[in-house]
């Protein structure tokens, strides 16, 4: 059985999933964790369900904690940014980053439209943001 940590995955992550009862790599995270966190791109496609993305939120957060360096860091600017075609997709997509990113020392949130937008700029203090694409277009 291959396991989160011998395709390089940081400790305080494999220990996350581990706590989540996320033991053992689907295939896509297999074949594309040591790349991914090597810093190099990736294309992968599958079902719903077959672990795509935790298959990138890994090597994501892994990348984002590098940097952490204060100097990095700027109030109001993100340092990673998803974007997902719904509100639902987006915040499933933060359920899953979101603890990784805490285990790092991180936060994140999740931006779409129709609530506040004031809540939402406020919340742009994280590293990693979750959002529609019709809500990240207000923001650039």
């Amino acid at each position: 059985m291959t396991t989160f940590a011998a395709l390089g995955t940081p400790k305080e992550l494999a220990d996350t999933l581990t706590a989540q009862g996320i033991v053992e790599p689907f295939p896509i995270q297999v074949k594309t964790l040591p790349d991914t966190l090597a810093g190099r791109d990736v294309l992968g496609r599958g079902r719903t369900g077959s672990g795509k993305t935790i298959a990138f939120a890994i090597p994501l957060v892994a990348r984002l904690a590098e940097r952490e360096a204060k100097h990095f860091r700027k109030p109001g600017r993100p340092m990673g940014l998803v974007l997902a075609p719904t509100r639902e997709l987006a915040t499933q997509i933060n359920a899953t980053i979101e603890p990784m990113a805490k285990a790092m020392g991180l936060t994140t949130t999740v931006i779409y439209g129709g609530i506040s937008q004031a809540r939402q700029e406020k919340a742009l203090r994280p590293v990693s943001t979750s959002s529609s694409p019709a809500r990240a277009a207000w923001r650039t």
